[in-house]
């Protein structure tokens, strides 16, 4: 039986590790896994896209989308075991019975990918929580998340044309903004959300001590404060504006177990 692709590989680079320098850098390199697992610290950019800036892509890959059913879960479950995320098939059946929705992208019929979205008068969507993003969904916005292109059909410009298509539809109904986060330092995650027209509208930074993750909304550039206070006045219209950098920082802080 075949291991996860994330599984086989950290075997490949243990046995890289001993073959090229023995058990002293095998030691070393468990080590510092183990450090790592103890404390760690990461950067996440909250993006929104503007969904009346869509840009056509210069190539159009192959592949259209289908709206995410129940019939769908078993297709995404190969995909879940493609990337290694032991979690996802529990995770996908309870967004559906929470009531959030998705996209299930293919290619001729075989499924390539996957993309989920929320959108006001839904449940609050974990990630506020978990992650405390800041994220208060208003009339017209929209949340994507847990976005996945399988490595085999990253090429061409798959990941382009599947926001083409989303984003579309999504203007299409109606809505304004989307909004959606990404790992600082996930270089091509990044490149791929910044040729689509999303643009960085403040920073969370997390620190995890063992395992409880606290998460504080950084303060924003000028830049990011301008595009802020435009959305906050979007949203909120006559209503309440929140302070000065749109989302009250304190509420951006979380201690999460």
């Amino acid at each position: 039986m075949r291991l996860p692709e994330p599984l086989h590989a950290h075997a490949r680079e243990l046995r890289r590790r001993v073959r090229d320098g023995g058990v002293r850098a095998l030691v070393a390199f468990v080590a510092a896994g183990l450090r790592a697992q103890l404390i760690k610290h990461e950067t996440v950019l909250v993006i929104v896209k503007h969904l009346d800036q869509i840009t056509t892509p210069k190539r159009c890959a192959d592949v259209r989308l289908e709206p995410l059913e129940r019939r769908h879960l078993a297709a995404l479950r190969e995909l879940n075991r493609e990337r290694g995320d032991l979690d996802g098939d529990a995770r996908f059946a309870a967004d559906l019975d929470a009531g959030y929705q998705g996209f299930v992208c293919y290619r001729g019929d075989e499924p390539i990918g996957c993309y989920w979205w929320a959108e006001r008068g839904m449940p609050q969507h974990r990630d506020m929580r978990e992650l405390g993003l800041g994220i208060e969904l208003g009339p017209g916005d929209v949340y994507g998340y847990d976005l996945y292109v399988h490595k085999q059909h990253r090429s061409g410009g798959t990941a382009n044309e599947i926001l083409h298509q989303i984003e579309t539809t999504f203007r299409e109904r109606g809505l304004e903004r989307l909004w959606g986060w990404v790992v600082a330092d996930n270089g091509s995650a990044r490149w791929t959300y910044a040729a689509r027209g999303y643009v960085s509208a403040w920073t969370v930074e997390r620190t995890r001590v063992l395992r409880r993750w606290r998460n504080r909304i950084a303060i924003r550039r000028e830049s990011q404060r301008r595009e802020s206070r435009w959305l906050d006045e979007r949203r909120h219209g006559r209503g309440a504006v929140p302070p000065e950098g749109g989302v009250d920082r304190e509420r951006g802080r979380a201690d999460i177990a």
